[in-house]
């Protein structure tokens, strides 16, 4: 869902880059917010399910606290809306690069490409934080590749921490019928 509201919002800021600017801060401090709430939500409901889900609550936190700062200070926002949304997309561009290496380790196929759009990420993010003061074309343009990118990494992760949830679901059936048997032996 995330993912998917990342690339809506992408492809908005592509097909109204003057318009985007104005409108980009308020879209994307509600996005952000609303990224932190369903982020929390989802650490809470897969505790058990997700090693070292504390990283995914405090994300989501930090998500909250940079949309409600870029929602009550709109005028400061347009100001230095690159600077918070190059910060954000700098943890949550580190955050996938790490998500990537914990699926490498449970031996998840294709976790290149999520290391992939990580490092991407980054790399834009930084771009935002170096030259805030660029253009309002070239920052939209810049920001909207880079949602983009997060956008299609995150369904990504999702789809892939699906198989994941499957191939556990699976063992775990394994073991409860061998279980069984062996109880009836």
């Amino acid at each position: 869902m995330i993912g998917i509201l990342m690339i809506i919002g992408a492809i908005w800021m592509f097909k109204t880059p003057i318009e985007s600017f104005v409108g980009l801060t308020v879209f994307f401090s509600m996005l952000i917010f609303i990224s932190g709430i369903l982020t929390i939500i989802y650490a809470i409901g897969h505790r058990d399910e997700i090693e070292n889900w504390g990283l995914y609550l405090g994300g989501g936190i930090l998500d909250i606290i940079v949309g409600f700062i870029l929602l009550k200070y709109p005028g400061v926002t347009m100001v230095l809306f690159s600077l918070f949304v190059g910060f954000w997309l700098l943890f949550r561009g580190i955050f996938m690069i790490s998500s990537s290496f914990k699926m490498k380790k449970e031996g998840v196929n294709n976790w290149g490409w999520i290391l992939v759009f990580g490092i991407l990420t980054t790399i834009f993010a930084f771009f935002a934080i170096i030259n805030p003061i660029v253009g309002a074309s070239y920052l939209v343009f810049t920001l909207a590749f880079a949602f983009l990118l997060l956008g299609i990494g995150n369904i990504f992760i999702s789809l892939q921490l699906r198989k994941v949830k499957d191939r556990v679901g699976d063992v775990k059936e394994g073991i409860l019928s061998a279980a069984d048997k062996l109880k009836r032996d």
